[in-house]
């Protein structure tokens, strides 16, 4: 028997596990889900590899995901940035350019009302000092601009020009100490001299005691000085003061045109309307070469002359 079992352990073996399986089968089939020990012991012992395979397997699919997937994705990330910032710089320089036309429209509509030419010109660099206070122009004597030419800005008077080079002028500033306007009260046409204060502020000054001057009045140019045009706006009063002994009253007065702000000013010539107007000749004799006795030259005497002369001689 023993050698019978041993010769047919194989054929044994499957026989009483299928009958095994057929049993579990049958008993399955009458009671569903409720004979199943082996599938039990199964489930526990798996139940830790599949939880350790499905962490390997998400964490596969992230790594391909992130790294490998969106490898496209960020080259096009990449690009849409580049273009972000590439709309972002034709915006700004855009906005820059309307700003600029606004101000050169303005400067134009300035240069028209004015009775003189004018030439526009760009601030370079600034010099507010205690002490001094002027702008950098980038226009010079080969475009015309002298030392006093007036500089104005479509909010008002802005200075003088104080020095000059080739390609560059310096202009003194309405606050600088050293500057001195003819100026009118609009309301009352009190006249006074407007100078400037180490306070980056501007005072009237010369104005009497009991003259009418009040806070909030416009300073405008008198155009007594020759320089800048009558009515050129130039400033408010922002203070009043007749508190000290003396003959004058103290006034502040607020500029028009504020220095640290102005990028585009206009240099005005004093005697434009000579420039617009150019000399015509009235006559042919005029249009000819200028008469040597007019202009202190004297040559040798005509042969006419010379005879009368020797007649008179004899």
């Amino acid at each position: 028997m023993l050698e019978f079992v041993r010769r047919n352990r194989v054929l044994l073996s499957s026989g009483f596990f299928l009958l095994c399986s057929l049993g579990l089968l049958s008993a399955n089939a009458r009671q569903p889900g409720r004979i199943d020990p082996l599938g039990h012991v199964f489930l526990e012992l798996m139940s830790p590899f599949q939880r350790l395979t499905a962490g390997i397997g998400g964490v596969t699919r992230g790594l391909f995901d992130r790294y490998i997937f969106l490898v496209g994705t960020e080259a096009e990330n990449a690009r849409l940035k580049a273009r972000i910032r590439d709309l972002e710089q034709r915006g700004t320089h855009q906005s820059e350019t309307e700003l600029m036309n606004r101000r050169l429209k303005r400067l134009l509509a300035l240069e028209r009302k004015l009775p003189t030419t004018a030439v526009a010109a760009t601030v370079t660099a600034r010099d507010a000092s205690v002490w001094f206070q002027s702008l950098t122009l980038d226009k010079g004597e080969v475009d015309g601009i002298r030392v006093g030419m007036p500089v104005i800005a479509p909010e008002g008077v802005v200075g003088l020009i104080s020095s000059t080079s080739l390609h560059a002028s310096r202009v003194l500033l309405l606050t600088d100490p050293n500057s001195g306007i003819d100026v009118l009260v609009q309301r009352t046409r009190v006249r006074g001299i407007l100078s400037g204060l180490l306070e980056h502020g501007t005072t009237l000054k010369y104005v009497k005691r009991n003259d009418d001057v009040q806070v909030g009045d416009r300073i405008i140019a008198s155009g007594l000085d020759g320089v800048f045009p009558k009515g050129l706006p130039v400033g408010r009063v922002t203070s009043v003061s007749r508190k000290d002994r003396g003959l004058f009253l103290y006034a502040e007065v607020t500029p028009q045109a504020d220095a640290s702000r102005l990028e585009e000013v206009l240099v005005a010539f004093p005697s434009g309307e000579a420039l617009r107007k150019p000399a015509v000749a009235t006559d042919a004799a005029a249009s000819g070469p200028p008469d040597p006795a007019a202009l202190g030259l004297y040559g040798p005497p005509a042969p006419a002359a010379r005879g009368a002369k020797r007649s008179a001689g004899r």
